[in-house]
This record gives C-alpha cells, sequence and structure tokens, in this order.
C-alpha cells in the first residue's frame, strides 16, 4: 500500500505511523472484525481485505446515496474499510485456499470472523494458520469465541444487544425492550479486538511467539458497555434485577426538556436542577419568571413549570442553537446544541481540532472521521480509501509471488476476481 497520505487534518503527517511495516491479513466480515483491522491500518500497518466474490456482508448495508443499494457505495463499508487493499478470493476452492495461506504467510496479523464450525478442517481455522508460524498473532472476533455451547451461533446486532444486557431495562415499562441504534455492540467488540490484537503483537515482537487472541462478543458486551459491568455488580451483592421504569417526572409536567432555536435546529436543557434555576432565571431575562424566582425560590419547578418552560421556549426561539449553547453555558446553565450528523460536520469543536478529514470515494471527495485520539507527532493517516470488490487483486497476488499467467489461470477458474 502506499504509504503517503491522501488528506491533510489531524493526524495527518509526515512522521512516522506507529504501526508501519506490520501487516495485516483481513478475513472478517461484517463489523466488529474488519472494524480492528480498520483501525491497524489507520495507524500505518499495511492491511489487505480479503473478501470472496460475493463481497463483504457490510456492502448490502446502508446507508446508501439516494437510498439506491450499491456493493461500491455502502456508508458502513467504506466507513469501515478505509486504509486497506481488496482481493477477491473464492476460499471454497482448494486453489483459493492456498492462496489465502500464502498471503497469511507473509504477513503479522491476520483477523478473522468465521464460526468455528464454518472453517473446520479447511486449513483456515486459527490452528491451521498459526502451524509452522511461531511470531504469527490471529485474532478471531466471533459472536460467541471458539469454544461452549454457543460457538456456532449466528449473532446480529440486537442478538448482541440483548443477550449482553441490561435490554431488559432498556426502553417503556409499557412496551417490548429495545436496543441502543446502529452497530454499538460490533463496534466497541471490534476496538477491544483492537487493544487485545496490540497486546498480542507487543508479545510477538518481543519473544517472537505469537498468539492466538479469541474475542466473543457476548463476553464483550457482559463486561463493559452501557451499564453491564455496575448492573452484573449490583446483581451479585443485591439480588436487585432493574426493570424499565417510567421517567422522573413521568404523569406530570417536568421543567426542562428540548426547545426549538431560531435556526430550525434545537436545544436541549436536560432536567433543570435547583442549583441550576438561578443561573437560568439570570440567562432567560424574564422578568415574570423573575419575580416568581424571587418569591417562590426553587419551589417554582414543581409549582409552576409551564411558567418556566414558556420562559425557556420564548428565550431559544429568539436565539440560534449554538449562541444559545454558548450564552447559558457562559452563566453554569447546561445547555447543548441537539446535533444531527449534517451539523455534526460544522460543529466549531469538531471542527476546531481538526477531526473531520476529506477523503476519497465513489461519490467524490466526503469527510471521514479522523483519529479517536492524538498523539504527539501525529500517528494517524488516511491514506486510503476503502478498496472496491476486488480492486487491488493482481496487485497483491503478484506481491506474494503469483506471476500473470498464474493470476489469469486463478480467475479462469473463478478462483480470483
Amino acid at each position: 500500500m502506499k504509504t503517503e497520505q491522501v488528506t491533510g487534518g489531524a493526524g495527518a503527517t509526515a512522521a512516522r505511523l506507529p504501526l508501519e511495516g506490520v501487516r495485516v491479513v483481513d478475513l472478517s466480515q461484517g463489523v466488529a472484525g474488519p472494524f480492528c483491522a480498520r483501525l491497524l491500518a489507520d495507524y500505518g500497518a499495511t492491511a489487505v481485505k480479503v473478501e470472496s466474490p460475493a463481497g463483504d456482508e457490510s456492502r448490502r448495508a446502508g446507508p446508501f446515496p439516494g437510498d439506491e443499494p450499491d456493493p461500491e457505495c455502502s456508508g458502513l463499508f467504506l466507513h469501515l474499510n478505509t486504509n486497506k487493499r481488496g482481493i477477491v478470493v473464492d476460499s471454497r476452492a482448494p486453489a483459493g485456499v492456498d492462496v489465502v495461506r500464502r498471503l497469511v504467510a507473509a504477513a503479522d496479523v491476520v483477523v478473522e470472523s468465521a464460526r468455528p464450525a464454518d472453517v473446520a478442517g479447511t486449513g483456515l481455522e486459527p490452528a491451521a494458520l498459526l502451524a509452522g508460524r511461531e511470531d504469527l498473532v490471529v485474532t478471531s472476533v466471533t459472536p460467541f469465541g471458539q469454544d461452549g455451547p454457543y460457538r456456532d451461533y449466528r449473532m446480529t446486532e440486537i442478538v448482541a444487544f440483548a443477550m449482553g444486557g441490561p435490554m431488559n431495562s432498556s426502553g417503556s415499562p409499557d412496551r417490548e425492550p429495545v436496543k441502543l441504534a446502529g452497530n454499538a455492540v460490533q463496534m466497541q467488540s471490534g476496538a477491544t479486538a483492537l487493544t487485545a490484537t496490540l497486546g498480542a503483537l507487543f508479545h510477538a515482537q518481543s519473544t517472537g511467539r505469537g498468539q492466538h487472541v479469541d474475542v466473543a462478543t457476548y463476553e464483550t458486551q457482559n463486561g463493559s458497555l452501557d451499564r453491564r459491568r455496575y448492573y452484573l455488580l449490583s446483581y451479585q451483592y443485591s439480588g436487585y434485577v432493574t426493570q424499565r421504569a417510567h421517567k422522573v417526572g413521568a404523569g406530570r409536567i417536568a421543567v426542562g426538556g428540548r426547545f426549538p432555536t431560531r435556526d430550525g435546529r434545537m436545544i436541549t436543557t436536560g432536567a433543570v436542577w435547583p442549583t441550576h434555576l438561578p443561573r437560568m432565571v439570570s440567562v432567560l431575562g424574564d422578568e415574570e419568571l423573575s419575580a416568581r424566582f424571587a418569591e417562590r425560590g426553587e419551589e417554582l419547578i414543581v409549582a409552576q413549570p409551564e411558567l418556566v418552560n414558556a420562559a425557556i421556549a420564548s428565550w431559544a426561539a429568539s436565539r440560534d442553537a449554538r449562541a444559545a449553547m454558548r450564552e447559558a453555558q457562559s452563566a453554569g446553565w447546561p445547555v447543548v446544541v441537539v446535533n444531527d450528523p449534517k451539523t455534526l460536520l460544522t460543529d466549531e469543536h469538531l471542527v476546531a481540532r481538526g477531526f473531520w478529514v476529506e477523503g476519497e470515494s465513489p461519490m467524490g471527495p466526503v469527510p471521514h472521521t479522523g483519529a479517536p485520539w492524538k498523539v504527539d507527532g501525529g500517528g494517524w493517516a488516511l491514506r486510503a480509501p476503502a478498496p472496491r470488490l476486488g480492486q487491488h487483486t493482481d496487485e497483491v497476488l503478484r506481491e506474494t509471488g503469483f506471476d500473470d499467467a498464474a493470476i489469469a489461470g486463478l480467475r479462469a477458474e473463478g478462483v480470483v476476481l
């Protein structure tokens, strides 16, 4: 892969990237494994994404431009596979298995996500990949891990969220439980896999001995994201199982919430605490509210919530969202803008920190998310967009030792694309 940066922005620097020289073969599909491999590539590793002729399953997931499905324009795939080269190999064929094993022979790290039953006896199971390679790191990112009763079960995001808990306490008590939006569980599993992979890679480079890293998404959820760890700890000590419940204030008018602003956006005050009330009153500048507050103090929140909310609504409607946020926060009243994806692209803080980095895509130049952390001297660069299906097959095969005649033969047999 070319190592020069594609774009400027945060982390785009001529400084040496921390994982330069590390070679990664990404055999994984979906979200968790590809996200792990993408993070390795973002910090300088040379990564080859291996897909089947049908392509990674994430190519069939949106969002798509104009809501028109296109395997080359899946927003999810493009996000998960920056800084990788792409090759298509049919690993169901013996010749395809040979191609993959030759790629692995030159790698430092392999990321894979196959259920154990799907690769058993194929020559591509982790034990077979590790055989004869004392210094190789193989990271398996699977739903339930390499052993145990559930090891060959499939998993979707909602399954992961439900089985990992505490979905039982998410949502309204009058309805079915709900999960967080998006792919939060799978992304967090991929980030966990990255941490474990870096540890194993450090061990391999220090001792010459590689390792098999077995990451089970089910387990990453039971010990981490979204209240799980302390909910489990609470039950262990008290026996209490958290239930879905009505929000505080349900059944009566509460002070605060979300309010439209002059520029068509929204702000939110959250709950107005008694300690916030005098600061809020000073910001709003409403004479009636000020007089009532002087008379009733903190009791105003309970006694006249309609009056307070009307004053907030009037104040918000006369200001742009970000101006309202800055004005309130300068007085110590916690008010924030309700961002959507479009407004995040112009968020003054993210822009000031150079978080958004422009990069190429099938739709032309688009903003990409930058590094999730900063390191002195850079350490991160967006060097290449996600590959088109089979974009680098010939290039990678030549580097692996196949000549043009061998590549043509593999393509004629349908082994590569």
